[in-house]
């Protein structure tokens, strides 16, 4: 049986991301600047930044600080 390239968990947790990053891009869209011409480009820039910011954060900067406290404490 072929082992899956993404776990079941990670699904979860990217899908997570995903939706917060679609209406944290939007809220900021619609407040800062309303519905322009170049709504989309803008909005799809702001989305990834978030999405990006947020992935890194969470899986990432987070396992890691946790490991290294955990090896440091000992544990």
């Amino acid at each position: 049986m072929k082992k899956a390239l993404i776990s079941a968990q990670l699904k979860t947790k990217l899908l997570v991301i995903l939706i917060i990053s679609i209406l944290l891009a939007s809220a900021l869209e619609l407040y800062t600047f309303g519905i322009p011409s170049d709504f989309l480009s803008r909005w799809l820039n702001s989305f990834f930044v978030i999405f990006f910011m947020i992935s890194v954060t969470v899986l990432g900067v987070v396992p890691a600080i946790n490991y290294a406290v955990n090896k440091a404490a000992g544990r």
